[in-house]
C-alpha cells in the first residue's frame, strides 16, 4: 500500500501536503535548450521562475491565498507522488512554505498573512493511474490551450505521445486524432512533429545536438518553418508532405544524411566548431536562402561557404543588380545632402565628390544611349509564303 493512498481513498481526488509532492522531472518544458541545472528542488524552482513567470504566480498567492479550484495532475512513481501538471503551482507554494528554499532559489517571497499560510499547507490533486492517461488533459491545455508552451516542447510533447501509440494496434491515434483532440485546425502538430523527427534523427546520427548549437537561444521555428518549402525538402530529399499519414520517424534518406548536417548548421551553427548560423533571423535570412537553394549556382557558392549574402547575390540578374545599386546610391547621397551643414572641407572628400560625379554623369549618358526596349506590334505579322508557292 502507497503512503498516498490515504489521501485518495474512495476516489481519485483528494487532499495532500505539498510537502510530500515531487516536481516532474521528465516535464515537457524541459527541452535540450531549456533545462534546471539539476532535478533539486532549488534548481527546479530556479528554472521556473526564469522561464515561466513564477514571481507573478507567488505574489498573486501571497495577496489571496491559494485558491484551491483546478486540482494539480499526480501519478505514482516509485515511492514518490509526481505532479504532471501544475509544476509552476508547485513551486511557488513550496518556496512560500519555505524561505529557506526561497534564498536557496534565489527567489523573493513576500511576507504571508496568517489566513493566507492557512490556505497552502494541502492541495486538492487528482491521480492518474498511469501518464498516458493524462494525457488529453496536458496536451489541450499546454499545446493549443491558455498556456501554451513554446514550439519545441510542444514538438516533443506530441512526439512522445505518438510514439507511445506505436504498439497500440487498431487502438493507436494517430497524429490527426491527436491534433483533432488537442483542438488543432492549422495543421500545427503535423508541422512541428515533422521537424521534431527530423532533428531527432540527426541526433540520433550525431550529425547534430542542440546543446552545440551557437546561439544562446534555439529557434527551432527555423526548421519546422523550412520544412514547409519546397526548396528546402528537396535539398533533403523530401517528398511533398501527407498530412493523411503519421510523419516518418526517420525521414531523410541516407543520401541526404550530408545535406541534413550542413542545413542544421546554416541554421542554428555549431559552438564546438566555431560556426555562425547562415540564418541570423528568420525574415528575411530564412527567405533568402531558400531563393538560394532553388538556385544551382547560388546553392554551389553556398556549400562551397556556407556565406549566405555572396550566394544570395548569384540568383540577382545582371539588370536587377543595377537597378538595386543605382536605388541604394540615391538613398545614401540624399543622406549626405541633407548633411551638408555638417561637412568639413577635406581634399580627399572633394575627390570623392568629383569621382562621384563623373561616374554619375557616366551612368546618365549611357542610359540616354540605350534604346528603349522595343514595343510588340499591335499588328499580326506578314504571313510568309507557303510551301505551295
Amino acid at each position: 500500500m502507497a503512503w498516498w493512498d490515504a489521501h485518495f481513498a474512495g476516489g481519485q481526488r483528494g487532499r495532500v501536503p505539498v510537502e510530500r509532492l515531487k516536481f516532474d522531472d521528465t516535464n515537457p518544458r524541459y527541452t535540450p535548450d531549456k533545462r534546471p541545472k539539476s532535478g533539486a528542488d532549488a534548481a527546479v524552482i530556479e528554472y521556473l521562475d526564469r522561464t515561466a513567470d513564477l514571481g507573478e504566480l507567488i505574489e498573486s498567492i501571497a495577496s489571496s491565498g491559494y485558491i484551491d479550484i483546478e486540482p494539480l495532475i499526480v501519478v505514482g512513481r516509485g515511492d514518490d507522488l509526481v505532479v504532471l501538471e501544475g509544476n509552476r503551482r508547485l513551486g511557488a507554494l513550496k518556496v512560500l512554505l519555505s524561505p529557506e528554499l526561497a534564498a536557496e532559489a534565489n527567489v523573493s517571497v513576500p511576507e504571508l498573512r496568517p489566513e493566507v499560510r492557512a490556505t497552502l499547507a494541502e492541495v486538492t490533486a487528482f491521480k492518474v493511474e498511469n501518464e498516458q492517461d493524462a494525457r488529453e488533459l496536458i496536451g489541450f491545455k499546454h499545446i493549443n490551450g491558455p498556456q501554451g508552451w513554446d514550439a519545441y516542447a510542444k514538438a516533443l510533447y506530441a512526439t512522445r505521445w505518438l510514439d507511445e501509440q506505436e504498439n497500440r494496434g487498431e487502438d493507436a491515434l494517430s497524429l490527426t486524432d491527436i491534433a483533432a483532440r488537442m483542438g488543432d485546425k492549422h495543421d500545427t502538430l503535423y508541422r512541428i512533429v515533422s521537424a521534431a523527427y527530423v532533428l531527432q534523427q540527426a541526433e540520433r546520427l550525431d550529425l547534430f545536438r542542440v546543446e552545440d548549437r551557437a546561439t544562446r537561444n534555439f529557434s527551432f521555428s527555423h526548421l519546422y518553418t523550412a520544412l514547409t518549402y519546397t526548396e528546402y525538402r528537396e535539398f533533403l530529399g523530401l517528398p511533398r508532405a501527407d498530412r493523411s499519414a503519421n510523419p516518418p520517424r526517420n525521414p531523410v534518406g541516407e543520401e541526404h544524411l550530408q545535406n541534413l548536417r550542413i542545413l542544421l548548421r546554416w541554421l542554428f551553427g555549431s559552438k564546438s566548431e566555431g560556426i555562425a548560423p547562415a540564418v541570423k533571423t528568420q525574415n528575411p535570412d530564412l527567405a533568402a536562402l531558400k531563393k538560394v537553394l532553388g538556385h544551382p549556382a547560388a546553392r554551389r557558392v553556398m556549400l562551397e561557404r556556407s556565406e549566405l549574402a555572396p550566394a544570395l547575390e548569384m540568383t540577382i540578374g545582371g539588370s536587377e543588380r543595377f537597378d538595386k545599386a543605382l536605388v541604394d546610391a540615391h538613398a545614401a547621397l540624399k543622406i549626405a545632402a541633407g548633411e551638408l551643414s555638417n561637412a568639413r572641407p577635406d581634399k580627399a572628400l572633394l575627390e570623392l565628390a568629383g569621382d562621384i560625379l563623373r561616374r554619375a554623369q557616366l551612368i546618365e549618358l549611357n542610359l540616354r544611349s540605350v534604346p528603349p526596349p522595343r514595343q510588340r506590334s499591335a499588328e499580326p505579322p506578314q504571313a510568309g509564303p507557303s510551301e505551295s508557292e
